[in-house]
């Protein structure tokens, strides 16, 4: 959609006192601030992740894929929910898919309304998109299992006819922060502790190891920038840089610069940096939330990966969090080694998947529900019997011994050897 004029549109008969409308400019979307936040403080779960603060930080880095495509509901004058979407055309089979606006560092996403509201707001955005035909996928990502998406708005779509598909979402791994360090520790294995000793002593043989958090509570906006610079250049040189993700990205450093100026004025900024003999050589990005931690960035510089800067400084970084009065520290979702060696728990997410009475729709659920598991049912099957097979085969060749004339003959070719 090309125009910045919202559409206004009616929730249907039995929702009359309820409004939806599009918001698809930045003139609509960054003056809702004041009554978004207002709203986040009525909604459940409760998270950092769902201020507009952040959405606006992350539509900085999405602009450059996507289109805005908020839905928001009004009851008179006041704002009760808003479905914070963008729009994006998925190249390959050209398919236009409404997703909820995240980026790779969002660790928990959901529609916005208050408990009371949620039923009345989910039901009055299923109409909405059922009136809706510029869209065939909705995809609902980093969903808490206790939120209005799981519990509400995924019945609302199925009651407009809506094909709809919940799967599991993964884990948001998280440290509990409460007890000692040493009792934590005392947990982690033989392994990861002899990996921590020699990190260390690899790095101390090339120089004077120092370790830096800046934080609201002790930095100007110079200090930040400085700071911001040097995280930059650590990720401009991780192995992230391959993947289009390192801060020194456009969409990237345009996420992290509008999210650093908004944390830097509400306390929640974090960032560590780890130098040896002077040279930053790793860095750690958070956000600190209603008693919580969420490490959004942790990045190396690549060339040194094999005297673990970046473990290092997780390892001494993670220690100096216990005994703070925090409650946990969020490592994101994803089961990367790095996080099963130092995470037992992690808070369960959920994904909801919708697809359109459109053409292309119906073709996207018959190609993603119907087809991909069959071949991969297949697939599974045809390797099963690969290994069945080859198993019997090895096990039949052990049973099988030579005649005993190749024995004898075998055994007289070097008798004196």
């Amino acid at each position: 959609m090309n125009t910045e004029q919202s559409r206004a549109r009616a929730a249907g008969q039995s929702h009359s006192r309820l409004e939806v409308a599009e918001v698809v400019s930045d003139a609509q979307f960054l003056p809702l601030e004041r009554e978004w936040n207002e709203l986040v403080c009525q909604a459940r779960p409760r998270s950092i992740f769902f201020r507009h603060e952040w959405f606006a930080s992350a539509w900085a880095w999405r602009r450059l894929d996507s289109r805005l495509h908020l839905l928001i509901a009004r009851r008179g004058h006041s704002l009760v929910g808003v479905l914070p979407l963008v729009c994006r055309v998925e190249p390959r089979w050209r398919a236009v898919e409404y997703e909820l606006l995240t980026v790779p560092d969002t660790q928990v996403a959901d529609l916005l309304c208050a408990p009371d509201n949620v039923d009345e707001v989910t039901n009055a955005f299923a109409s909405t998109l059922g009136d809706d035909k510029r869209w065939d996928t909705l995809r609902l990502d980093f969903l808490p299992p206790n939120g209005a998406c799981v519990n509400s708005f995924a019945h609302a779509l199925r009651r407009h006819d809506f094909e709809v598909v919940a799967r599991d979402g993964g884990r948001n791994f998280f440290v509990g922060l409460s007890g000692a360090w040493g009792d934590y520790y005392d947990t982690r294995s033989r392994r990861l502790k002899k990996a921590m000793n020699l990190a260390a002593n690899r790095l101390r043989k090339l120089g004077d190891v120092r370790i830096d958090r800046l934080s609201s509570d002790h930095c100007d906006d110079s200090m930040l920038e400085a700071a911001l610079e040097t995280s930059i250049a650590i990720s401009s040189r991780s192995w992230k840089r391959a993947t289009g993700n390192s801060l020194d990205q456009a969409g990237p450093q345009g996420f992290i610069r509008s999210l650093s100026r908004q944390a830097l004025k509400r306390d929640w900024l974090a960032i560590w940096l780890l130098r040896v003999g002077g040279k930053p050589l790793a860095m750690e990005y958070e956000l600190m939330f209603e008693g919580n931690v969420h490490a959004l960035r942790a990045d190396y510089v690549a060339d040194c990966v094999k005297i673990s800067p970046g473990a290092h400084l997780f390892r001494h970084l993670l220690e100096r969090l216990f005994g703070t009065g925090l409650a946990r520290y969020y490592l994101g979702r994803g089961e990367n080694a790095y996080k099963m060696r130092w995470a037992d728990e992690g808070d369960a997410l959920q994904q909801v998947v919708a697809y359109n009475r459109t053409a292309n729709g119906r073709l996207e659920w018959l190609r993603a529900e119907v087809v991909k598991p069959a071949l991969r049912r297949t697939r599974d099957a045809l390797w099963t019997n690969v290994k069945e097979t080859t198993q019997t085969d090895e096990k039949t060749s052990n049973r099988i011994k030579p005649p005993d004339h190749i024995h004898q003959s075998t055994s007289t070719d070097d008798p004196g050897k």
